[in-house]
């Protein structure tokens, strides 16, 4: 059957079963001959709908291009035979009914936007990349079916560009094997900028895997945005329903090939440096692009520095050869401004990056190169290069004037127009150059920071925090396991004081005494504590020397505040040791710093009060010592003691025998006088640095601490029953000269007048007569008394007497008498034993005659004349003095020859009733057992019996009007006076 005699109807069905075969050439031969039925857009939606989508486009887009033109001018097509067979039964009733249940798709995609050209095949083609990219998946024959058209209009080429290209490249070129990236076409048109950029920029931002490394995921950063993002920004103005200017391009195109050459020769575009204001922003899909960038900065700098260095800005794409050269896609005045927000997304890349790396510092570096090739800035010297080689940035550029909040480092803040810190000038550059110098400086003293925490230190921080980082910044260097020399710290310090100042000299009207730089909110003066603190903990001796002390007109810092830093350094090592050997631990570090610089101060009173405190706990060390809980001594104990020589009085109770190292207690009690401590217990500032005493006040406190060392070691010997000891050491030690004592008896005062001239005195002889009083009540348990210890114990208390205020005589007499009792009761034991041994051999044994010559007896018994004679010799010279007074004896008489009496026995040194010899021997028996350093010569020893006699004279009237007073007698001249 002839095709010309189809119904129309059947003409269609025909057509359609000619789809569905992918038989091209049939229907190149039969619908140019029907085309009374078969209009071109019917063939276009049977091919549409038909059409095998895996079919491939080169086999038809020469068909569809004749039908939609209606022209079949193809000279190179070959007629075949249609078979009509399929239709030629089937009645034109049923052929319609057949039509009718088609379903043909519109030529127009939904997707389609309603500004586009009126033209049958571009409707076609795009709805034909659609279907073949849903139904098969195979966006690679859209290619194919596109090309060949791509220069039919401008829809058709944008289009193409943006939508395919890239999700073309993505999926099939790029990743093939990543089914992650894949999408519909439809769907990747529908998005908007910011889903776009995450879409096409999603593996380039992937941290590495097994299967590919992240540097080579940092290689494709360029790549993927020139080629990904870039086609798709070609579509921003169709998207934005602008056409792009034919007429306009055309006569442009000409006058900008000289420029695009003179660019491609230069290799990059250069940016044209007029900031970035509020007219800048255009709203174009690239401000997607640059947050992408500044918002990825934060995590992953390496990737964002390689963009930059890749990638040129937004005139470099990669359009694949589709665009038509000579024309831009962007107008210029866009360009320059986009152009410029590239070049603000750079430097807001640098700030964002919160790593705090070298690396990240080697990357800003790298953008900072970039800037200046693109903003034609004189380009950056090397990071290595010594900082006073480094550039030096405009004073006003160091301030951030118009920020308050650390929320303009905020990464979409940073993109903010005018910002201060982004916005491209050159101040802006000027201070990111140093911003990147001081990241690398703090770096290389070992505290890396970021960009992002260097300007945040800079700027919003205080001065107190720039004070903490400067702090451990040194406190890194002074322990970094090498011991630097000086001419390391001399250039760590360069490097710091750069960070200061940035290397600007203060103006001569600023008297802020702070300086420009990243830690310049530290005054100068702190700057330099902080430096000399370092140097004393490093022993970098000579470099002090050589800064702080030698010149002192061009001196850093005033030689008090030298001194005192010095003197703190070694009071701090000196409380964080645990020993007190100067030979190990803290004091021998202390000791080193108060060595070296002491010459260096040679009239400093702190100097020495310190070398005396070392010396002090040197001496300490060699005793145990244990503190309260089982807290073992410290010499920071000494420090904080509000009575460091009570130290020595555990020392005592704490090491047997120690008492008898009383030269080196004392030594040590001097020491802890001479270091400056304080000895008041309600002295709240123990420890050292108060204003020096005068000497005459130091000289009394050295000998008080003396006294009261003696002391301790008097308990200390009574303690451990060594009562020779304790005896030589009060009268050797603290017995005061005889000019000093002020016996009762010479004070004829009211009482009341007394009381108040000893509670004067009583300060001076506090420790003196409680030594004496304490030694003189003591009697040990285990061992009788001999008769040389009781008049021992009798001396003291007679010197406890004497020195002793009014409140303390009664019972001090108490004592005194109770050892009275027992010096009579032993004597008389004594003469007891000395007349029975005398009387043993005179007495008659038996009743027989005497065996003795002279042995006179009457009836074995002695005569009662030898056994009666003292009691009648007692009698003879009772009545003799009888005699030679009438008057009876009055009770304040008997009171006073009790009292001379007990003189007699408690004072056996008065008078000269004793010889010399027996003064001597007693002499030695008292000072000679425990070399004692008193001396013996026979001016000492009659003043030793003159101080005795003043003793017993003293006691004597006491106890006489004492003991008459209680006994109610009036003494004899009264009486007489009052019978006158």
């Amino acid at each position: 059957m002839d095709p010309k005699d189809l119904t129309p109807a059947q003409c269609v069905l025909l057509t359609v079963h000619l789809a569905l075969e992918s038989n091209i050439k049939a229907l190149h031969t039969f619908t140019p001959s029907r085309l009374d039925a078969l209009d071109p857009e019917l063939v276009l939606r049977i091919l549409l709908t038909y059409l095998p989508e895996a079919l491939d486009p080169r086999e038809y887009t020469n068909y569809v291009e004749e039908v939609a033109s209606r022209l079949y001018v193809n000279i190179d097509r070959e007629d075949v035979e249609v078979n009509t067979s399929p239709v030629k039964d089937i009645s034109d009733a049923q052929a319609q009914k057949r039509v009718k249940k088609l379903h043909l798709l519109e030529i127009l995609s939904p997707s389609f936007p309603p500004h586009a050209p009126k033209d049958l095949l571009t409707w076609f083609l795009c709805h034909r990349a659609y279907r073949i990219d849903a139904e098969t998946g195979l966006l690679n024959l859209v290619p194919a079916l596109i090309e060949p058209f791509i220069n039919r209009n401008d829809f058709i080429r944008t289009w193409y560009i943006s939508v395919v290209l890239p999700l073309l490249r993505l999926e099939v070129e790029y990743y093939p094997e990543d089914e992650a990236v894949s999408m519909p076409l439809s769907d990747f048109e529908k998005l908007s900028g910011r889903g776009v950029v995450d879409v096409l920029m999603k593996k380039a931002s992937e941290p590495g895997d097994r299967t590919a490394s992240e540097s080579a995921k940092t290689d494709n950063i360029g790549r993927d945005i020139k080629s990904l993002v870039g086609p798709w920004m070609y579509g921003h103005t169709e998207r934005k329903r602008r056409r792009l200017d034919h007429d306009h391009e055309e006569k442009s195109s000409s006058g900008n090939d000289n420029e695009s050459v003179e660019n491609v020769a230069l290799g990059v575009r250069k940016i044209a440096l007029e900031g970035v204001s509020a007219d800048d922003k255009t709203g174009h899909d690239w401000e997607y692009m640059y947050r992408w960038l500044v918002h990825h900065a934060v995590d992953n700098f390496e990737l964002v520095s390689r963009a930059v260095e890749e990638w040129e800005g937004p005139g470099d794409v990669d359009l694949g050869g589709h665009d038509r050269g000579g024309v831009h896609y962007l107008d210029e005045e866009e360009q320059r401004k986009l152009e410029l927000q590239y070049a603000q997304a750079a430097f807001a890349s640098c700030y964002a990056a919160q790593a705090n790396s070298p690396e990240t510092v080697r990357k800003a570096h790298d953008i900072l190169a970039r800037l200046a090739e693109l903003l034609e800035f004189i380009p950056p010297p090397d990071l290595a290069t010594s900082v006073d080689s480094l550039p030096r940035i405009e004073r006003h550029a160091t301030k951030l004037d118009e920020s308050q909040t650390v929320a303009d480092l905020l990464p979409d803040a940073l993109l903010r127009p005018e910002h201060p810190l982004t916005t491209p000038r050159l101040e802006a550059y000027m201070l990111l150059q140093t911003m990147v110098y001081s990241a690398y400086q703090f770096s290389g003293l070992g505290y890396p920071l970021s960009l992002l925490n260097v300007a945040k230190l800079h700027f919003y921080a205080d001065s107190q925090e720039q004070l903490d980082v400067l702090r451990r910044i040194l406190r890194h260097l002074s322990k970094n396991g090498a011991r630097k020399d000086d001419t390391q710290w001399t250039a760590d310090r360069a490097k710091l004081l750069w960070l200061w100042n940035w290397g600007i000299e203060p103006d001569d009207n600023d008297q802020s005494n702070e300086g420009c730089g990243v830690l310049g909110k530290i005054p100068k003066e702190a700057f330099e504590e902080e430096m000399l603190k370092t140097f004393v903990d490093t022993s970098c001796f000579e470099l002090i020397g050589s800064l702080y002390i030698s010149d002192p007109s061009h001196a850093l810092l005033s030689p008090s505040r030298v001194e005192q830093i010095i003197l703190d350094k070694a009071m701090e090592a000196y409380d964080s040791a645990s020993n007190g050997n100067r030979t190990r631990g803290g004091v021998k570090r202390a000791n080193e710093i108060i060595t070296a610089f002491r010459p260096r101060f040679p009239s400093s009173t702190k100097f020495e009060e310190a070398a005396a405190l070392i010396s002090a706990t040197h001496a300490l060390s060699f005793y145990s010592l244990t503190l309260q809980h089982g807290v073992p001594f410290q010499p920071v104990s000494i420090r904080v003691s509000h009575d460091p020589i009570s130290l020595i009085s555990k020392v005592l109770e704490q090491n047997p025998r120690s008492y008898t190292q009383l030269d080196d207690l004392i030594e040590i009690a001097r020491n802890l006088v001479s270091a400056g401590l304080h000895f008041d217990e309600d002295d709240e500032h123990a420890l050292n640095g108060s204003e020096p005493a005068d000497p005459d006040s130091v000289a009394k406190r050295r000998k008080d601490a003396e006294r009261r060392v003696t002391f301790m070691a008097i308990q200390a010997a009574l303690q451990e029953h060594d009562f020779e000891t304790a005896y030589s050491y009060i009268v050797s030690r603290l017995t005061p000269s005889g000019a000093d004592i002020n016996g009762p008896n010479n004070d004829r005062r009211p009482k009341h007048q007394k009381s108040s001239s000893r509670s004067k005195n009583e300060p001076d002889d506090d420790i003196s007569w409680r030594a004496a009083f304490l030694a003189g009540r003591y009697r040990p348990q285990e061992s009788s008394p001999t008769l040389r210890r009781l008049e021992q114990r009798t001396e003291l208390l007679s010197l406890a007497l004497l020195l002793a205020p009014g409140s303390a005589l009664t019972e001090i007499l108490a004592a005194w008498r109770r050892c009275e009792e027992e010096m009579t009761s032993l004597q008389l034991a004594q003469q007891e034993a000395e007349d029975e041994f005398d009387d043993r051999a005179d007495k008659r044994m038996s009743s027989g005659p005497s065996a003795l010559p002279g042995n006179f007896t009457v009836g074995g018994e002695q005569p009662q004349l030898i056994l009666n004679q003292k009691r009648r010799e007692m009698g003879r010279i009772g009545a003799a003095n009888r005699g030679n007074d009438e008057t009876p004896l009055s009770m304040f008489d008997l009171t006073r020859n009790a009292a001379r009496a007990f003189s007699k026995n408690a004072f056996p040194l008065q008078g000269a009733a004793r010889s010399s010899g027996e003064q001597e021997r007693s002499m030695e028996a008292s000072t000679g057992s425990l070399g004692s350093d008193r001396p013996t010569s026979p001016t000492d020893a009659q003043q030793r019996v003159r101080k005795r006699d003043m003793v017993a004279n003293a006691a004597s009237g006491a106890l006489a009007s004492g003991l008459g007073w209680v006994l109610g007698a009036t003494p004899n001249q009264q009486q007489q006076q009052q019978q006158h």
